[in-house]
């Protein structure tokens, strides 16, 4: 039975069984992305309704150095801020190689979605349909035989404001590649990062060290030179793409913010935040998507649609757990590699001869993730 989150402290110390899981999977706070990824794909076929890869600057690290009872859970709470371990970095090394893999994963499902006529004019159901999924994924994990962490109700009006910005950053994000080209649309989005960092500072007055700083800018700057090519766009463009990335931040922020705030583990919270984002968004789907006629479409594309939801689950998982165990920074840094990747998967099968400014490109970009990592470490 959830057991109700009543406020933002009320717990008590772990026992010793406690500890020593909460030392196997240790949490912070939180990348989308932000994040929520829908699809990106290579520069002349891109369309990204991603949970948008994101980031920010400031480590919601857990504060109390208890743990309660629900720390004996397989997604326990973590320690004080200290130095992590080398256990503690595999396990956010794990988390980030299932985000990525999820990424690449429906990246190209979501490229087999979206090539029907009539799911093309539904990405909001689509979305619906992978938080739905994501749902059903997570409640199932509370039930036995997995009992893989314990489910807690919180209060609607606690995740009301994550489930905004979601539904906000979804919808602006569509928006925005609708209004303008896709090199300006994913040149936009590389500017989640540094706003992350801004927001961090203006509202709750964290900082971030002159070396992490400059690595991010690198890896951003590569990002950029890889992705952007000949654009245009026009004033309405640029504010609803300002506005995307800004609300995209906004949204990775709040989650490290909440997970901090309520004490609650990565997968409490986004069991609590994903239906209520699932009935905010049914709001909105008349407004914004025709219906399909399910049956005319091919039973491949139907399967990857199926498909792309439990991909999604797990996508969502490990984004709110990077964010949770480190920072919405570094999941921003994780989303800027993996569009990387995601490029030099296209290349690969396009057999592309790629520039010099892109060669320079990927090599800022890794060069400026690998210098944050060994930072980070720090």
């Amino acid at each position: 039975m959830a057991q109700a989150v009543p406020g933002v402290n009320q717990h008590s110390l772990g026992n010793k069984a406690a500890k020593m899981v909460s030392f196997l999977l240790p949490r912070s706070s939180l990348d989308k992305s932000g994040s929520y990824i829908d699809s990106i794909v290579e520069r002349d076929s891109l369309s990204d309704s991603e949970s948008s890869d994101s980031s920010t600057l400031l480590e919601f690290d857990m504060i109390e150095k208890g743990h309660d009872a629900r720390s004996t859970s397989l997604f326990p709470h973590k320690a004080p801020s200290q130095r992590k371990s080398g256990v503690q970095q595999l396990v956010d090394a794990m988390w980030m190689g299932l985000n990525i893999f999820s990424t690449v994963i429906i990246v190209f499902l979501n490229k087999i979605v979206f090539s029907d006529p009539q799911l093309r004019h539904c990405q909001i159901s689509v979305a619906i349909w992978h938080f739905t999924a994501t749902t059903i994924v997570l409640y199932l994990s509370t039930r036995r035989p997995c009992n893989a962490f314990e489910a807690v109700r919180i209060p609607v009006l606690q995740v009301l404001p994550i489930c905004i910005f979601f539904a906000g950053f979804l919808l602006l994000g569509n928006l925005s590649l609708a209004l303008n080209d896709v090199d300006f649309y994913q040149l936009a989005k590389i500017m989640t990062a540094p706003t992350v960092v801004a927001l961090n500072f203006v509202l709750f007055r964290k900082y971030i060290s002159s070396s992490a700083l400059i690595a991010v800018l690198v890896t951003c700057a590569g990002v950029g030179l890889v992705t952007a090519g000949s654009f245009k766009t026009n004033l309405l463009g640029t504010f609803v793409a300002t506005a995307a990335f800004t609300v995209t931040a906004l949204y990775q922020v709040w989650i490290g913010k909440k997970i901090e705030d309520l004490k609650v583990s990565p997968p409490q919270l986004l069991l609590n935040q994903a239906p209520a984002s699932v009935v905010l968004l049914l709001t909105i789907v008349p407004f914004v998507d025709t219906r399909p006629d399910l049956s005319t479409i091919p039973s491949n594309v139907l399967y990857a649609l199926f498909m792309s939801g439990i991909i999604a689950s797990l996508l969502n998982l490990s984004q709110f757990f990077i964010i949770g165990r480190t920072s919405p920074l570094t999941f921003n840094v994780v989303s800027q590699v993996k569009t990387i990747l995601i490029l030099g998967l296209s290349w690969l099968s396009t057999g592309k001869q790629l520039t010099f400014v892109e060669i320079v490109g990927v090599a800022f970009a890794l060069g400026g993730a690998y210098a944050y990592a060994q930072i980070s470490r720090r």
